[in-house]
């Protein structure tokens, strides 16, 4: 970083600047990454020590600059970002070049984040240690390598440009050539903003400040506002230049590579350690700290060293402020690019996926003690012109099977239904149902829905004791729907960025008319025959806005949709006597299943806390599966009657979702 100068504020553009960092990104192809400790600052630090002990005195057109250029390069390729390097030669005839990670597509726009990674030139007759430039600007080249790799893979609506530039110590060389070629390729009107990152080790505390542009318009000053915030949500103490030096207004920064682009239309970004209220007042004297000679270490090789830093310091100081930087910049990029809501709102989408599937099963579960009940009734019908009234408790439990969209984990439910048979013919049994459930999915990565409901249906079963039988009925449903969506994003080498809860609440509503039909032949002291059936159901599902102020917050839309299954299987029940007042009901059926109606919807449109809206591809419903049923009812005497079933799929995409059902059955 080169010296602080007295000039009007308005000019700063003219001095020696910094370095960026630039990104393109138009295909990525996201690679796995050797194993990483999952620690904000360690990639950093890991940077850090090479690029300043193995490649000190790296001063443009030094061959230490080129095998620091090589090793900026493999750490941008580490972390997953698509690499340019852009060879120019400096003023004095210097081989000298800047080193660009991309991540995401720029087409439409990409944020500049530089860090210079040059010292500065040995002073003519020194003969002592390479300067290793661990503050200026080895702290700020090693941050920029951590966020470009925690950045990497993330689903950003802007792309990221991160530019190691080179010379910046000759007089912010390398960010003006990145400038000038953007300007001839036409591509100027893509840069959206540009963040700066200098030097940030010696200083007493954290610097953030913005452009001299927002002197002008304050909007540009949105970068700014922006990281202050999150700084005061990480509880990290951030502070801004207070405007102490008339030549420097409040919260505007200086020198460095910032200086080249203040003159456009962007939010600037200015990040360093200093102390603006020491010395000049301008934060070129750095620190307080008595153990750096000055209270400044810039370009000084005796200071600006591992041994002379961490003596002053402590060992500690060095990985703290690496982590606090990291952590500061990883969340403000996934915020500058939309990549929190864009992640936000993948994780709704399989949200809002899961509730429609546990509004379709909780039907089937309702549709399944109906079938049950009317299996019954080949066993045991009332009397001609007799009404039988039984009530039942079961539960279910999914114990896994899930294997595909975004579906519960597990799910439990509890069941209590009343059922009136009434039988009117000799051919005509008539029924109505009442059921009250409770259910629970718990989902992958700490998500769950508990859903409290209520079932009404009428049937109607046509057999007098003839093979063949048909059975329909109609059906409604309510349910309330209390859900907690668990947002977690995980950067690309694996640290948590984000760890949120929301809560929301839901109404759902099914309604459904059925209608099967099939013919038993007797065999032995089984009936088995063909079934085929068409279950048709209407299902709504209101939009709701989770709980919580959080950006990444969602409303969901109202859900609208229908389901059409049609079913060609076989079936077989038995009946055996087990001692004078017990039967046993033994039962099973198999069937192929076709979705004849669109089925859940295949997109959402999820609005964010902040207004935006996306809409999210959701994985299709599988319109061609198998189901099986596999149970047995226990009669006891005329009273008293216990079953359990298993009721799984087979060839569907979202996997199997075996059920067990038991339940407890009187009838009066």
């Amino acid at each position: 970083m080169p010296g602080r100068l007295a000039l009007h504020p308005l000019a700063l553009h003219s001095r020696a600047l910094r370095p960026l960092c630039l990104a393109l990104f138009a295909s990525v192809a996201i690679q796995a990454l050797p194993a990483q400790a999952a620690e904000y600052g360690d990639f950093a630090y890991d940077t850090l020590r090479t690029l300043t002990i193995d490649h000190a005195g790296r001063h443009s057109g030094t061959e230490a600059f080129e095998d620091a250029a090589d090793w900026m390069s493999s750490r941008f390729t580490l972390g997953g970002t698509t690499l340019t390097r852009q060879p120019f030669t400096t003023r004095r005839g210097l081989a000298s070049q800047n080193v660009i990670g991309t991540v995401g597509n720029t087409d439409q726009g990409f944020i500049l984040v530089g860090a210079h990674f040059d010292s500065a030139p040995q002073r003519p007759g020194y003969t002592g240690p390479a300067l290793q430039g661990v503050d200026d600007n080895g702290s700020g080249a090693a941050v920029l390598t951590e966020i470009a790799a925690h950045l990497a893979g993330l689903p950003v609506e802007t792309g990221l440009v991160f530019n190691a530039f080179g010379a910046e110590e000759t007089g912010l060389e390398g960010s003006a050539f990145y400038r000038q070629e953007l300007e001839a390729a036409g591509e100027i009107d893509r840069l959206k903003g540009m963040i700066n990152i200098d030097s940030l080790i010696t200083g007493d505390f954290m610097y953030a400040h913005a452009g001299t542009n927002y002197l002008a318009d304050p909007a540009l000053k949105s970068y700014w506002t922006r990281i202050h915030a999150i700084a005061d949500e990480l509880g990290i103490d951030l502070r801004s230049n207070p405007g102490l030096n008339p030549h420097y207004p409040v919260d505007t920064g200086c020198c460095s590579d910032a200086g080249n682009y203040e003159d456009l239309n962007i939010p600037v970004l200015w990040l360093e350690a200093t102390n603006w209220e020491i010395g000049d007042l301008d934060g070129y004297t750095q620190t307080t700290n008595p153990g750096i000679p000055g209270g400044a270490s810039w370009h000084d090789p005796a200071i600006d060293n591992w041994d002379v830093l961490e003596a002053a310091f402590g060992p500690d100081h060095i990985p703290d402020r690496l982590e606090d930087w990291s952590r500061l910049l990883t969340r403000l990029l996934v915020e500058l690019t939309n990549a929190d809501l864009a992640a936000s709102a993948q994780s709704g989408a399989g949200f809002s996926l899961a509730m429609t599937d546990q509004l379709a099963r909780d039907h089937q579960a309702f549709q399944a003690a109906v079938d049950r009940a009317v299996l019954a009734l080949f066993t045991r019908k009332p009397g001609l012109g007799e009404t039988s009234v039984d009530v039942f408790v079961e539960g279910l439990a999914r114990p896994g099977g899930f294997d595909g969209a975004a579906t519960a984990d597990h799910e439990t439910a509890g069941r209590i239904g009343f059922r009136a048979d009434h039988r009117l013919s000799d051919l005509v049994t008539l029924g109505a149902d009442l059921h009250l459930s409770r259910g629970r999915d718990d989902l992958s990565g700490g998500s769950d829905l508990d859903r409290t409901g209520v079932a009404f249906g009428l049937g109607v079963l046509v057999n007098d004791g003839a093979p063949g039988w048909l059975a329909a009925s109609v059906s409604a449903g309510y349910a309330r729907v209390d859900g907690t969506r668990a947002f977690t994003m995980t950067s690309g080498l694996g640290a948590t960025i984000l760890d949120q809860r929301f809560d929301g609440q839901t109404n759902a509503r099914s309604f459904g008319a059925r209608v099967e039909g099939g013919w038993d032949l007797a065999l032995g002291g089984i009936a088995t025959g063909p079934v085929v059936g068409l279950d048709y159901t209407r299902y709504e599902l209101d939009g709701f806005t989770e709980t919580g102020p959080a950006r990444t917050a969602l409303t969901y839309p109202d859900q609208h949709y229908s389901s059409a299954e049609g079913e060609l299987g076989w079936r077989v029940r038995g009946s055996v006597a087990i001692g004078e007042t017990t039967t046993l009901a033994p039962y099973a059926r198999a069937g192929w299943v076709h979705e004849f109606a669109d089925g859940r919807p295949d997109a959402i449109r999820l609005t964010a806390g902040d207004g935006s809206s996306r809409q999210v591809a959701l994985a299709e419903a599988d319109d061609d599966f198998g189901r099986a049923t596999l149970g047995a009812r226990i009669f006891f005497g005329e009273t008293v009657s216990t079953y359990a079933e298993v009721e799984t799929r087979f060839g569907h995409d979202d996997g199997a979702q075996t059920a067990v059902t038991a339940g407890l059955g009187l009838r009066f």
